[in-house]
C-alpha cells in the first residue's frame, strides 16, 4: 500500500512540477519576439554610445558597423534614418517638400572619402536655387552645414545628394534644419 501511495505522490509531484514549469512565461510568441528585439537594439546602441564616449579609429570602426547594423534594420521595417527634418517657411512658399532623408553610399573622389545625405525632394512648382542644410546632433548642436544647387520642374520629385564633411560622424546627425534661397534672390546680392 505505502508503495502504490509513494507511486501515486510522485506521478502527482511530477505532474505539478511539469505545470508550473508550462506556464512560466505567458507571454505570446510575438510579445517574446518584440522583447528580443528590443533586448538586441538596446545592446546594439549601449555599444555605439560607449564607442562614442571613448573616440578613437576603434569607435569609429564599431559605429560604422552598427550603422549598417541600423540600416539593415531599418530597410527590413520599412523606417528611415530616424533623423528629423525641418524645413523652414522659405521651403514650403517655393512649393518644395523634404520628405526623407538617408545616408547616401560613401564614395572616393580622388584619395578623399565622401560621405553624405541623400533628401528626397518633392516640387509642386519650378524651383531653381539654393538649398541650405544644417545638421544638428540631439542636443541641436550644429555638427555640419553643406549648401547645394537645386533645379526641379513642377511635378517632379528624385533625390538631392547632400555633401557632408567627412569629419562628421554620420550616427550624430539627428536633425536637418532646412532653408531655400531662389536663384532670382542670389543674383540680387
Amino acid at each position: 500500500m505505502k508503495s502504490q501511495h509513494f507511486h501515486t505522490l510522485c506521478l502527482v509531484s511530477g505532474l505539478i512540477a511539469l505545470g508550473a514549469l508550462s506556464g512560466c512565461d505567458r507571454r505570446t510568441a510575438e510579445e517574446k519576439g518584440a522583447a528580443l528585439a528590443t533586448e538586441k537594439i538596446d545592446i546594439a546602441k549601449g555599444i555605439g554610445d560607449a564607442m562614442e564616449k571613448k573616440g578613437g579609429q576603434a569607435g569609429e570602426a564599431v559605429t560604422t558597423g552598427i550603422g549598417t547594423v541600423v540600416k539593415g534594420l531599418e530597410k527590413g521595417v520599412g523606417k528611415t534614418t530616424g533623423r528629423s527634418i525641418a524645413a523652414d517657411d522659405t521651403v514650403t512658399k517655393a512649393g518644395l517638400k523634404i520628405t526623407k532623408v538617408q545616408d547616401a553610399p560613401a564614395g572616393e573622389e580622388g584619395k578623399k572619402r565622401t560621405q553624405g545625405l541623400d533628401l528626397y525632394v518633392v516640387a509642386d512648382a519650378d524651383a531653381t536655387g539654393k538649398l541650405r542644410v544644417l545638421m544638428l546632433d540631439n542636443l541641436d548642436n550644429e555638427i555640419g552645414r553643406a549648401t547645394v544647387d537645386l533645379v526641379r520642374s513642377a511635378d517632379e520629385a528624385k533625390y538631392q545628394r547632400v555633401p557632408v564633411d567627412e569629419l562628421v560622424m554620420m550616427t550624430a546627425i539627428s536633425k536637418l534644419v532646412i532653408s531655400y534661397k531662389p536663384a532670382a534672390a542670389l543674383a540680387q546680392k
